[in-house]
């Protein structure tokens, strides 16, 4: 009977909820936000060849971090911390995933800009050349 006790007891406790402390130097949602989001960029980055050069762009993580301030260990402390917390990470990602796509309509918007003044270029260099003949 007292085994059956004691194993009923470790079992309760088992099922106890862990209240788990952030870390000290846990990163902010919204900073943390944009950090995946600056990674996400980065790392698209790293296909990228310029049309006036031959190798791809280098990006060292070393930087990142050092611009932000960070070290990698803080980021891979407040990335495990967020993971374990799938409503906060999900709060995250989804600013993140808002900012790219805000990003990628600002991309967007800037390249139809260009095409359209180069197309105003060409017009006139064509008018240019057909008014000298």
């Amino acid at each position: 009977m007292k085994k059956a006790i004691f194993f009923l007891f470790m079992i309760l406790l088992s099922c106890a909820q862990v209240v788990e402390v952030p870390p000290e130097n846990l990163i902010g949602e919204e900073r943390m936000a944009n950090l995946i989001f600056e990674l996400a960029v980065l790392d698209a980055a790293k296909g990228f060849i310029p049309k006036d050069q031959k190798d791809r762009i280098v990006l060292n993580a070393d930087s990142f971090y050092q611009f932000h301030e960070i070290d990698s260990i803080q980021f891979t402390i407040s990335n495990a911390y967020y993971a374990k917390h799938p409503k906060a990470y999900l709060r995250i990602v989804s600013i993140a995933q808002i900012k790219l796509q805000e990003f990628e309509k600002n991309i967007q918007e800037i390249e139809t800009k260009m095409l359209t003044i180069d197309s105003i270029d060409i017009k006139l260099k064509n008018q240019k050349k057909n008014s000298t003949k």
